[in-house]
């Protein structure tokens, strides 16, 4: 339990409402990271995860939220994005240190229950 009036961040009350609730951790993938949409290196964190091959939730101070789940591409195309992302990072400009990568990605928006929103 947390003192009264101490303010718990989004992701991390997703996270502790998982734990007790099977039903809403069943609504996610296994590996999930979530991520506070107001941390301060969230995008950082985010390219890391999905790059290691692991889904992203990111979670807004309103609850809502976004599952980011990387694509994972096989055969000849898997060997062009390797080769397209090595040529890239050879390729970046070094006064454009702040650029984030992603791979292929599918992106849901989800409300504040982790629901899926319908387009």
């Amino acid at each position: 339990m947390t003192p009264e009036g101490s303010k718990i961040d989004p992701a991390t009350q997703r996270v502790l409402a998982g734990i007790e609730d099977p039903d809403l951790a069943d609504r996610y993938p296994d590996r999930t990271h979530f991520i506070s949409s107001a941390h301060p290196d969230q995008g950082e964190m985010a390219t890391r995860a999905l790059f290691g091959g692991d889904p992203v939730v990111l979670v807004f101070p309103d609850g809502h939220e976004l599952l980011v789940t990387p694509e994972h591409a096989r055969g000849l195309a898997g060997l062009f994005l390797v080769a397209a992302g090595l040529l890239h990072r050879f390729r970046r400009q070094k006064n454009d240190p702040d650029v984030v990568q992603f791979p292929l990605a599918r992106i849901e928006a989800r409300d504040s229950a982790g629901q899926p929103i319908a387009a």
